[in-house]
């Protein structure tokens, strides 16, 4: 199975349910250190995504479709760094097909677009925390040529990891950062919110692949 902008639709519809579904958790972990509104920016983030991946268009035309839409339409330092993985992502994207090594790829340079605009990274309890795992543990299959499915399982699992140890951080950015050694003992709704997604496209990668198998048995 390959990536399409057909299974990014299918990604990102799930990654907005999962969103959609803890909100309310999201924004009860936000409004301990921080405004108390990351799921709702979350929710309209993946909202926006999730209409412009339906307007016509490439692959590549459509990453960064989403993510201008995300940045134009949502406010927030969250939904600027969304929006920059997304154009990111689009910037080694040239054919509608992509194999594994592309498909990762693709990620890697959607983090590599994301850090010209932050300098948050592991260890400072922020969506970084999740994100930088995640794609890490895609490259570390790269020479592999895994199964869609392999990528986007490890992406999760490193995505949760790195999510739950954001409870023993103490903030380095944001409104948490005021807090201090105060913020450690809360997980970053930006590092849950992450992990959230990332599970969410493992288990839609793992139905379409499934879907996939069944359609040429």
């Amino acid at each position: 199975m390959l990536f399409t902008k057909t299974l990014l639709q299918k990604m990102l519809q799930a990654a907005f349910s999962a969103v959609e579904n803890q909100l309310a958790m999201l924004n009860q972990l936000d409004a301990a250190i921080g405004d108390g509104d990351h799921g709702t920016a979350m929710m309209a983030a993946m909202g926006a995504a999730n209409v412009a991946v339906q307007k016509d268009g490439s692959l590549k035309t459509t990453l960064e479709t989403i993510g201008w839409d995300i940045m134009s339409n949502t406010s927030g330092s969250t939904s600027a760094l969304m929006g920059s993985f997304f154009i990111g992502m689009s910037q080694t994207v040239s054919d509608e097909e992509l194999d594994s090594v592309q498909t990762i790829t693709m990620f890697e340079s959607g983090l590599a677009n994301i850090r010209t605009s932050t300098r948050a990274t592991v260890g400072d309890k922020t969506l970084m925390d999740a994100l930088i795992p995640a794609i890490a543990a895609m490259t570390a299959l790269k020479e592999q040529s895994p199964a869609l499915t392999d990528i986007f399982t490890a992406a999760a699992e490193a995505a949760q990891k790195g999510a739950d140890s954001t409870q023993d951080l103490a903030a380095k950015f944001g409104r948490a950062k005021n807090l201090g050694e105060r913020s450690r003992g809360t997980l970053d709704a930006g590092a849950i919110s992450t992990a959230l997604i990332y599970k969410a496209y493992a288990e839609a990668v793992k139905q379409e692949q499934d879907n996939y198998k069944n359609s040429h048995s």
